[in-house]
């Protein structure tokens, strides 16, 4: 009878395969509601405004095909595109990463149902496969591991973070001007990464075949979800000088912020003095990619003609003098897209994309 019922449960699988993704569903819901809302199932043309406004600019073809295998390698179909354009199944078979100058590419395993996963207690072991056990004369049965796949948690990308630098590392346009440039650096000894910063754990069961209390965060916190709790990496700070102050942004991530393309980070600054606000000119954090110094479409681009983003430090001087009892509240937000992108990609209608997110708030 256990045969049969684990037969049928495999089978079920199996006539589900053509949607990996509701294939994965059946037995981590949770984390599949969290994918379905995370840029990851949203990165391809149906589902990010942004992402097609630039691809319809760019004629290149072979451009084009280098952008769909990031921002849709599972999509195999429309549907696929929509649902699923980067699935659970491709992100847990990058077996290696392949560095090029030009682009990385994912490599990825050729064995069917033998996924790649992190979890510290298991990272020695090569392979884990499905099993049960039973206590109280068989009226307590418990499972251990898939029924339906095989796990190894011995690949070490998928603790140092280097798993995701097959597409978030860099890309070269036609030009071999690299259009991404995360500039982030993978350190064994860094204690965050790319996983630990962006899918941290989070309360719930990461499957419904054993309890867990809690699970990597499958909406991927960031500049759409969670965006908040990734405040903690940025240390701000103010300076009281004779003329003014001086704001210190210390960034605590292994790359600079705000730097994809068209993204704009804004720091919002205002005094309260005497039950008044006065807001203080907005200060733009931003990349602006050019050719022959004037702003251009990334695919077009072959320099930086303006940066100023934040990398590990940034200060900025502000010449309001403070009085005694001042309070001075800084917050440091951003915009999916600048207004000024906006208008060039006809966008400026959405404003979901312009509007600005609240990453951190201090006040001194």
């Amino acid at each position: 009878m256990k045969t049969l019922l684990l037969a049928l449960f495999i089978l079920s699988f199996t006539s589900l395969f053509a949607n990996e993704n509701k294939v994965c569903q059946k037995c981590h819901p949770l984390i599949y509601k969290e994918y379905y809302n995370s840029i990851h199932r949203k990165s391809s043309l149906p589902n990010d405004a942004i992402y097609k406004a630039l691809y319809d600019k760019e004629h290149n073809a072979t451009t084009q095909q280098q952008c769909s295998s990031c921002h849709s390698p599972s999509a195999k179909t429309a549907q696929d595109a929509k649902e699923a354009p980067i699935s659970c199944v491709y992100c847990h078979t990058i077996k290696d990463i392949k560095e090029h100058d030009t682009a990385n590419k994912n490599i990825l395993s050729d064995k069917k149902r033998d996924f790649f996963s992190a979890e510290s207690s298991k990272r020695n072991e090569a392979k884990v496969t499905y099993e049960t056990t039973s206590s109280f004369f068989g009226l307590i049965k418990r499972a251990k591991n898939s029924p339906y796949h095989q796990i190894e948690y011995n690949n070490e990308n998928y603790y140092t973070g280097n798993v995701c630098m097959g597409c978030h590392s860099h890309v070269n346009n036609a030009h071999d001007f690299d259009i991404i440039m995360l500039d982030a650096y993978i350190d064994k000894k860094d204690k965050d990464t790319c996983i630990s910063c962006h899918m941290p754990q989070v309360m719930g069961s990461k499957t419904t075949l054993r309890d867990t209390k809690t699970h990597a965060y499958h909406g991927i916190a960031g500049v759409h979800n969670m965006s908040e709790s990734l405040g903690k990496y940025v240390d701000i700070s103010l300076a009281k000088r004779k003329d003014g102050f001086t704001v210190t942004l210390k960034n605590q991530a292994n790359h600079a912020l705000f730097g994809q393309a068209y993204r704009e980070g804004v720091l919002l600054v205002s005094i309260e003095r005497d039950g008044k606000t006065k807001e203080l000119k907005p200060f733009l954090f931003r990349r602006t990619f050019g050719k022959n110094g004037k702003a251009s479409m990334p695919f077009e681009a072959n320099e930086v003609i303006k940066d100023t983003l934040i990398y590990a430090k940034k200060s900025i001087d502000y010449n309001a003098k403070l009085q005694k009892g001042d309070r001075v509240t800084v917050t440091l937000g951003y915009r999916l897209i600048s207004k000024e992108a906006a208008k060039t990609l006809n966008l400026q209608n959405s404003d979901t994309l312009t509007q600005i997110k609240v990453l951190k708030t201090e006040s001194f």
